[in-house]
């Protein structure tokens, strides 16, 4: 049994994290600064270049060492910071190099090995299933999700269908299959489609567009025959899922022990019971989704606040960057104010006796 798991993780790390370049992207190394050129006629952009030694790590050139010149832009937010012995991505076009980037998929396997073995290391065995539902329901995300909605399926649809299989491989690897656990994931799938519903009803009501941010705009011509529009309320869903589950599986968990601990418990008894549970555990979680979407905007609200004094209240509230963040955050937590009656309510029919 210990074998295929350890199997599966290694087979969804392999999904998740293989990046396959293409030719024209290659990994390298820098080993040495030659020179530093200073421009004597500097434009407006560029004030000199640095000289770099590369040696080549994959492809047909592997081994190879080359020479790239990287310009210094008197802009220094547009410099890279490039070290000795750091590595990097190479862009070849025909017989030309450059630096497009730092190579960061190193110190990603890193974070991501610290996470797992804290995970393991402090919940175990629990950890350890926690983990593999995670990895799986990230390639559920990249191999389902995306390539349909690219192909012009309804993308409300199908967040709603991969937020049911996430849910029920997630809780079901936790739990076992249980009845806290068919509870839980009812709760949970009833909790995210609420907040898909609420979400879309208001995205048609304000006229949202869907294209939220410059690059969305930018790529307008890659999204024909994408359903643009839905994909904020596709957002909200797989955004909500996490938050809407974890209050879905402690409501479920915990009026399963009470039962387990009182057999005579009616079902009166142990709704009351779920939504006291439900009051307690909503403004932590409220707060944490909402926080959330706060902190994935941070830099756009910063811009904002910086120029508030040429832009009203008016202007701001109808930015439809701010409005499609406002609409997640909210819409999320609706879905969670959902699932703690829909979670007790399940609770009575499958835990307790039923009234006399």
């Amino acid at each position: 049994m210990k074998n295929k798991l350890f199997l599966s993780i290694c087979l969804c790390f392999m999904i998740v994290f293989s990046i396959n370049f293409a030719e024209d992207y290659i990994q390298g190394k820098v080993l040495t600064l030659e020179k530093s050129h200073k421009l004597d006629k500097t434009d407006e952009n560029i004030i000199g270049t640095d000289e770099f030694r590369i040696k080549i790590l994959e492809g047909k050139e592997k081994g190879k060492e080359i020479i790239i010149f990287q310009p210094i832009y008197s802009e220094s937010a547009y410099n890279m910071d490039v070290k000795v012995g750091d590595k990097i991505v190479i862009y070849k076009d025909n017989d030309d190099y450059f630096i497009a980037d730092i190579d960061r998929r190193g110190n990603l396997i890193n974070l991501f090995l610290l996470f797992s073995i804290m995970i393991i290391a402090i919940a175990r065995w629990k950890g350890l299933k926690a983990l593999i539902s995670l990895i799986i329901s990230i390639t559920i995300v990249y191999k389902i999700f995306l390539p349909l909605i690219v192909k012009g399926y309804s993308p409300i649809l199908i967040s709603t269908i991969v937020a049911l299989l996430a849910s029920a491989i997630t809780i079901l690897l936790s739990t076992g299959i249980s009845k806290k656990g068919v509870v839980a994931i009812l709760g949970a799938v009833a909790g995210v489609v609420g907040a898909g519903i609420i979400s879309m009803y208001f995205s048609y009501k304000m006229s949202m567009t869907g294209f939220t941010t410059i690059d969305s705009l930018n790529f307008s011509e890659m999204l024909r025959g994408i359903k643009v529009k839905e994909i904020i309320s596709a957002g909200v869903i797989l955004g909500s899922m996490g938050a809407v589950m974890d209050i879905s599986m402690s409501i479920a968990s915990a009026l399963n022990e009470v039962k387990e601990h009182d057999k005579t418990i009616t079902r009166k008894e142990i709704f009351a019971t779920g939504m006291r549970i439900g009051e307690d555990v909503i403004g932590t979680m409220v707060n944490t989704l909402i926080l959330a979407y706060i902190g994935s905007g941070i830099l756009s609200t910063l811009f904002i606040y910086m120029q508030q004094d040429k832009f009203p209240i008016i202007r701001i509230l109808n930015f439809e960057s701010i409005v499609a963040d406002i609409l997640r955050a909210f819409s999320g937590s609706i879905g969670i104010l959902i699932a703690v009656p829909i979670t007790s309510y399940l609770s009575c029919i499958f835990f307790a006796k039923q009234d006399k």
